[in-house]
């Protein structure tokens, strides 16, 4: 493994890197406008799990790229050639998205199976590079076309068996990285640095794509008073995610990860929040949502974002877990109470107070002494 980015001194995000977390956030900005089509002001609840189901085999393959990479990439022509292949398949399903998501729906598999295949080869052609690593190489390759292929076999079936099998698949492909790989990934830590730096950067761009939405809610748009001052709350909102989830960050990189799972698993979470907070945005400024469907999603992002940001600090730790359940506590009756004001602008004021509220109370817990794990 020498000749791998893991043993560099100093190890940062490769260009490649963040080329790939663009397209991935591009295309998830095409599954989050799922969430933009209202009837009447009433969003369909078909909307938002559809929009759920897309976007977490579209966060797998970027968790799986991603997991490789941390431990095995090399950044020579054969890395880069099979990212390039993933990205391209996602640009595809990002096509297929929206309106067309039902009868694209087999192509939409292939292109997630072709993803996950081309990880396996990564894999498998990491096994022979790297000779002291081909249990862990084996192992995951194997679980990795598993669970392709039950995914793949979806196309076989007629609806809606055919989503069943689908996520049958990833379901298989995701109990496997929690409960039967860990043994196996643990014998090659998780690059701690270089993994806080990707769901990072990943979450800066995606605080781009809600500022994209933002500017899209006021884009041929009357201006008034409260139009500009809407607007204005949009902005200090997606400021405060980004003080909320930025300004104890350096915590957990001086943490000493493992499988990294704590990280990885728990910003499928904050993701998803992230992308409702930004669809809310929107919706508040040309008010286009109706009252009752915004308290539901508001809800639903903020509770997203808080325990997916929440949850690696709780597990890795320890010390600051009492603090955290009272700021989380605190925060979620802030917005409880923001939930019962009349109109989605106020609620949208209230959600940011509660966010500016943590962002007060975060500064408690700054200094932490490290903790060194085994």
């Amino acid at each position: 493994m020498r000749n791998t980015k893991y043993f560099e001194p100093n190890r940062t995000a490769t260009w490649l890197e963040l080329f790939f977390d663009l397209i991935f956030v591009v295309t998830i900005g095409d599954v989050t406008h799922i969430l933009s089509h209202t009837h009447e002001g009433r969003l369909d609840p078909l909307q938002f799990w559809k929009f759920v189901l897309i976007f977490l085999p579209l966060w797998w393959i970027w968790v799986s790229h991603t997991v490789y990479a941390n431990r095995f990439d090399a950044d020579d022509r054969k890395h880069r050639l099979a990212t390039l292949c993933i990205m391209f398949l996602l640009i595809i399903i990002s096509g297929l998205i929206d309106q067309r998501f039902l009868a694209s729906f087999g192509a939409i598999v292939v292109g997630y199976t072709l993803s996950k295949y081309i990880i396996a080869m990564m894999y498998f052609v990491s096994k022979y590079r790297h000779k002291g690593c081909d249990k862990l190489t084996t192992a995951v390759c194997w679980v990795v076309v598993a669970g392709a292929t039950i995914s793949l076999a979806s196309i076989l079936f007629p609806p809606p068996l055919r989503y069943g099998v689908f996520y049958l698949g990833i379901a298989f492909d995701l109990l496997a990285f929690i409960f039967f790989l860990p043994p196996r990934l643990e014998v090659i830590p998780v690059h701690t640095e270089h993994l806080i730096e990707r769901v990072g950067l990943l979450t800066i761009i995606m605080l781009g794509e809600s500022v994209s939405s933002l500017s899209a809610g006021l884009a041929n748009f009357s201006w008034t008073v409260e139009t500009l001052l809407t607007a204005v709350t949009g902005f200090v909102m997606i400021s405060a995610i980004w003080w909320v989830y930025f300004d104890s960050f350096h915590l957990l990189t001086r943490q000493k990860l493992t499988t990294g799972h704590s990280v990885l698993l728990s910003h499928f979470f904050v993701f998803i929040g992230l992308s409702i907070l930004a669809s809310l945005i929107r919706h508040a400024i040309l008010d286009s949502m109706a009252v009752s469907d915004f308290r539901v999603l508001a809800v639903i992002g903020a509770v997203c974002f808080f325990i997916g940001k929440q949850y690696a600090y709780f597990m890795e730790i320890p010390e600051l877990r009492q603090q955290l359940v009272v700021n989380t506590l605190v925060v979620f009756v802030l917005t409880g109470l923001a939930l019962l004001l009349p109109r989605t602008d106020y609620i949208l004021h209230g959600l940011t107070a509660a966010m500016i509220c943590y962002a007060v109370l975060s500064l408690r817990y700054l200094n932490v002494p490290r903790t060194e794990k085994g």
